[in-house]
Protein backbone atom coordinates (compact mmCIF):
# COMPACT_ATOMS: atom_id res chain seq x y z
CA UNK A 1 0.00 0.00 0.00
CA UNK A 2 1.33 3.39 -1.02
CA UNK A 3 0.82 5.84 1.87
CA UNK A 4 -0.23 8.50 -0.66
CA UNK A 5 -3.58 6.75 -1.01
CA UNK A 6 -4.27 8.11 2.48
CA UNK A 7 -3.86 11.76 1.45
CA UNK A 8 -6.31 13.80 3.52
CA UNK A 9 -8.19 16.77 2.07
CA UNK A 10 -10.18 19.61 3.60
CA UNK A 11 -13.90 19.01 3.75
CA UNK A 12 -16.05 21.54 1.85
CA UNK A 13 -18.50 21.33 4.77
CA UNK A 14 -18.14 21.57 8.52
CA UNK A 15 -17.56 18.29 10.32
CA UNK A 16 -19.41 16.90 13.33
CA UNK A 17 -18.97 13.98 15.69
CA UNK A 18 -21.74 11.42 16.08
CA UNK A 19 -21.77 8.61 18.62
CA UNK A 20 -20.52 8.28 22.15
CA UNK A 21 -17.31 9.67 23.57
CA UNK A 22 -14.15 7.68 22.98
CA UNK A 23 -14.46 4.44 20.99
CA UNK A 24 -17.69 4.28 18.99
CA UNK A 25 -17.92 7.89 17.85
CA UNK A 26 -17.04 8.95 14.30
CA UNK A 27 -16.62 12.18 12.36
CA UNK A 28 -18.75 12.98 9.32
CA UNK A 29 -19.25 15.90 6.97
CA UNK A 30 -22.42 17.84 7.83
CA UNK A 31 -23.79 18.28 4.31
CA UNK A 32 -26.52 20.96 4.18
CA UNK A 33 -29.96 19.73 3.10
CA UNK A 34 -28.69 16.21 2.37
CA UNK A 35 -31.33 13.49 2.14
CA UNK A 36 -29.91 10.03 2.64
CA UNK A 37 -32.07 7.26 1.26
CA UNK A 38 -30.18 4.42 2.94
CA UNK A 39 -27.91 3.90 5.94
CA UNK A 40 -25.77 0.73 5.97
CA UNK A 41 -24.11 -0.03 9.30
CA UNK A 42 -21.78 -2.97 9.77
CA UNK A 43 -20.37 -3.97 13.14
CA UNK A 44 -22.60 -3.30 16.15
CA UNK A 45 -21.42 -5.42 19.09
CA UNK A 46 -22.59 -3.61 22.26
CA UNK A 47 -22.74 -0.05 20.94
CA UNK A 48 -25.31 1.67 18.72
CA UNK A 49 -24.49 5.23 19.77
CA UNK A 50 -23.35 6.31 16.29
CA UNK A 51 -26.36 4.69 14.67
CA UNK A 52 -28.72 6.30 17.18
CA UNK A 53 -27.25 9.77 16.65
CA UNK A 54 -27.31 9.33 12.87
CA UNK A 55 -30.94 8.20 12.84
CA UNK A 56 -31.95 11.05 15.15
CA UNK A 57 -30.35 13.49 12.70
CA UNK A 58 -31.81 11.76 9.62
CA UNK A 59 -34.99 10.08 10.96
CA UNK A 60 -36.44 9.08 7.58
CA UNK A 61 -33.43 7.11 6.35
CA UNK A 62 -33.89 3.40 5.60
CA UNK A 63 -31.46 1.75 8.02
CA UNK A 64 -29.92 -1.70 7.76
CA UNK A 65 -27.68 -2.90 10.60
CA UNK A 66 -25.53 -6.02 10.37
CA UNK A 67 -23.64 -8.07 12.94
CA UNK A 68 -23.36 -11.84 12.96
CA UNK A 69 -21.93 -11.94 16.47
CA UNK A 70 -25.09 -10.75 18.27
CA UNK A 71 -28.69 -11.93 18.24
CA UNK A 72 -30.35 -8.55 18.71
CA UNK A 73 -29.44 -4.89 18.89
CA UNK A 74 -28.02 -3.99 22.32
CA UNK A 75 -30.49 -1.13 22.62
CA UNK A 76 -33.90 -0.51 21.14
CA UNK A 77 -34.04 2.56 18.91
CA UNK A 78 -37.47 4.10 18.43
CA UNK A 79 -37.62 4.16 14.65
CA UNK A 80 -39.68 1.97 12.31
CA UNK A 81 -37.17 2.25 9.46
CA UNK A 82 -34.56 -0.02 11.10
CA UNK A 83 -33.84 -3.58 9.95
CA UNK A 84 -31.33 -5.68 11.90
CA UNK A 85 -29.80 -8.67 10.12
CA UNK A 86 -27.71 -11.24 11.99
CA UNK A 87 -24.96 -11.57 9.40
CA UNK A 88 -21.39 -10.43 9.07
CA UNK A 89 -20.28 -8.48 6.00
CA UNK A 90 -17.76 -9.82 3.52
CA UNK A 91 -17.09 -10.90 -0.04
CA UNK A 92 -19.88 -13.42 -0.57
CA UNK A 93 -23.43 -14.36 0.36
CA UNK A 94 -24.27 -17.39 2.49
CA UNK A 95 -26.09 -18.20 5.72
CA UNK A 96 -23.73 -16.12 7.86
CA UNK A 97 -22.19 -13.52 5.49
CA UNK A 98 -23.61 -10.90 3.14
CA UNK A 99 -21.91 -8.62 0.62
CA UNK A 100 -24.91 -6.25 0.63
CA UNK A 101 -25.13 -6.17 -3.16
CA UNK A 102 -28.88 -6.71 -3.10
CA UNK A 103 -29.38 -3.58 -1.02
CA UNK A 104 -26.77 -1.44 -2.77
CA UNK A 105 -28.12 -2.30 -6.21
CA UNK A 106 -31.67 -1.27 -5.30
CA UNK A 107 -31.01 1.85 -3.22
CA UNK A 108 -29.54 5.29 -3.80
CA UNK A 109 -27.91 8.07 -1.76
CA UNK A 110 -26.28 5.68 0.70
CA UNK A 111 -24.34 6.44 3.87
CA UNK A 112 -21.95 3.67 4.95
CA UNK A 113 -20.44 3.02 8.37
CA UNK A 114 -18.23 -0.07 8.69
CA UNK A 115 -16.23 -1.29 11.67
CA UNK A 116 -16.02 -4.99 10.86
CA UNK A 117 -12.61 -6.07 12.12
CA UNK A 118 -10.90 -6.66 8.78
CA UNK A 119 -14.02 -7.62 6.84
CA UNK A 120 -13.88 -4.21 5.17
CA UNK A 121 -11.19 -5.43 2.76
CA UNK A 122 -13.06 -8.38 1.18
CA UNK A 123 -16.28 -6.38 1.21
CA UNK A 124 -14.87 -3.43 -0.77
CA UNK A 125 -13.21 -5.93 -3.12
CA UNK A 126 -16.63 -7.42 -3.83
CA UNK A 127 -18.03 -4.05 -4.94
CA UNK A 128 -17.70 -2.55 -8.38
CA UNK A 129 -17.12 1.14 -9.06
CA UNK A 130 -20.79 1.73 -9.92
CA UNK A 131 -21.85 0.39 -6.54
CA UNK A 132 -19.28 2.45 -4.67
CA UNK A 133 -20.44 5.51 -6.59
CA UNK A 134 -23.76 5.31 -4.73
CA UNK A 135 -22.08 6.08 -1.40
CA UNK A 136 -22.42 9.73 -0.37
CA UNK A 137 -20.14 9.23 2.62
CA UNK A 138 -18.16 6.28 3.93
CA UNK A 139 -16.98 5.93 7.52
CA UNK A 140 -14.69 2.93 7.72
CA UNK A 141 -12.16 1.57 10.17
CA UNK A 142 -9.23 -0.24 8.56
CA UNK A 143 -7.28 -2.95 10.35
CA UNK A 144 -3.61 -3.55 9.38
CA UNK A 145 -4.15 -2.86 5.63
CA UNK A 146 -0.50 -2.90 4.57
CA UNK A 147 -0.11 -5.79 2.15
CA UNK A 148 -0.55 -5.81 -1.62
CA UNK A 149 -3.99 -7.24 -0.92
CA UNK A 150 -5.30 -3.79 0.00
CA UNK A 151 -4.03 -1.80 -3.01
CA UNK A 152 -7.20 -2.48 -5.01
CA UNK A 153 -9.38 -1.43 -2.08
CA UNK A 154 -7.95 2.06 -1.67
CA UNK A 155 -7.78 2.61 -5.43
CA UNK A 156 -11.48 1.74 -5.70
CA UNK A 157 -12.59 4.06 -2.94
CA UNK A 158 -10.40 6.94 -4.10
CA UNK A 159 -11.82 6.83 -7.62
CA UNK A 160 -15.02 8.61 -6.60
CA UNK A 161 -14.30 9.81 -3.05
CA UNK A 162 -11.88 12.06 -1.19
CA UNK A 163 -10.58 11.25 2.27
CA UNK A 164 -11.70 14.16 4.48
CA UNK A 165 -10.99 12.83 7.97
CA UNK A 166 -8.38 10.48 9.39
CA UNK A 167 -7.88 9.34 12.97
CA UNK A 168 -5.55 6.71 14.30
CA UNK A 169 -7.08 4.20 16.68
CA UNK A 170 -4.63 4.20 19.57
CA UNK A 171 -5.31 0.55 20.36
CA UNK A 172 -2.51 -0.96 18.33
CA UNK A 173 0.43 1.37 17.75
CA UNK A 174 2.01 2.31 14.43
CA UNK A 175 3.97 0.71 11.62
CA UNK A 176 6.76 2.30 9.59
CA UNK A 177 5.43 1.53 6.13
CA UNK A 178 7.02 2.74 2.89
CA UNK A 179 8.70 5.65 4.65
CA UNK A 180 5.73 6.83 6.75
CA UNK A 181 4.58 6.03 10.29
CA UNK A 182 0.96 4.91 9.96
CA UNK A 183 -1.39 3.71 12.71
CA UNK A 184 -2.02 -0.03 12.43
CA UNK A 185 -5.75 0.62 12.86
CA UNK A 186 -7.32 3.85 11.63
CA UNK A 187 -10.69 5.47 11.01
CA UNK A 188 -11.43 7.17 7.70
CA UNK A 189 -14.25 9.37 6.51
CA UNK A 190 -14.69 9.65 2.74
CA UNK A 191 -16.89 12.17 0.93
CA UNK A 192 -18.09 11.75 -2.65
CA UNK A 193 -16.19 13.94 -5.10
CA UNK A 194 -19.40 15.47 -6.46
CA UNK A 195 -19.55 17.67 -3.35
CA UNK A 196 -16.32 19.44 -4.30
CA UNK A 197 -16.97 22.38 -6.61
CA UNK A 198 -13.24 23.09 -7.02
CA UNK A 199 -10.08 21.01 -6.78
CA UNK A 200 -9.67 19.76 -3.21
CA UNK A 201 -7.26 21.44 -0.82
CA UNK A 202 -4.82 19.39 1.21
CA UNK A 203 -5.63 19.07 4.89
CA UNK A 204 -3.67 21.31 7.25
CA UNK A 205 -5.61 20.55 10.44
CA UNK A 206 -3.65 18.72 13.12
CA UNK A 207 -4.39 15.03 13.71
CA UNK A 208 -5.94 14.22 16.11
CA UNK A 209 -8.33 17.13 15.61
CA UNK A 210 -10.49 18.86 18.20
CA UNK A 211 -13.34 16.49 17.25
CA UNK A 212 -11.36 13.30 17.84
CA UNK A 213 -11.20 11.32 21.05
CA UNK A 214 -9.05 8.45 22.29
CA UNK A 215 -10.32 4.96 21.48
CA UNK A 216 -8.52 3.50 24.50
CA UNK A 217 -6.59 4.80 27.51
CA UNK A 218 -3.33 4.92 25.53
CA UNK A 219 -1.86 8.19 24.32
CA UNK A 220 -3.31 9.52 21.07
CA UNK A 221 -1.31 8.88 17.90
CA UNK A 222 -0.18 12.25 16.48
CA UNK A 223 0.45 12.13 12.74
CA UNK A 224 1.09 15.73 11.77
CA UNK A 225 2.98 15.09 8.55
CA UNK A 226 2.17 14.20 4.92
CA UNK A 227 0.10 12.63 3.52
CA UNK A 228 -2.18 13.28 6.49
CA UNK A 229 -1.30 16.88 7.35
CA UNK A 230 0.35 19.30 4.93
Amino acid sequence: MNPQVLTVYKSPFSKIRLGRDYDGGYIIADIPNIIYNTFLSGGIDTDVSFEEDFINKYPNVNTFMFDGTINNLPKEINNDNITFIKKNIGFENNDTITNLHDIVNTHESIFVKMDIEGGEIPWVKSLNVEQLNKFEQIVMEFHFPFSDNEIEVFDKINKNHYLIHFHGNNCCGVIYHNGVNIPNVFECTYLHKKYFTTDPTLNDELIPSHLDMKNTGNDEICINYPPFVN
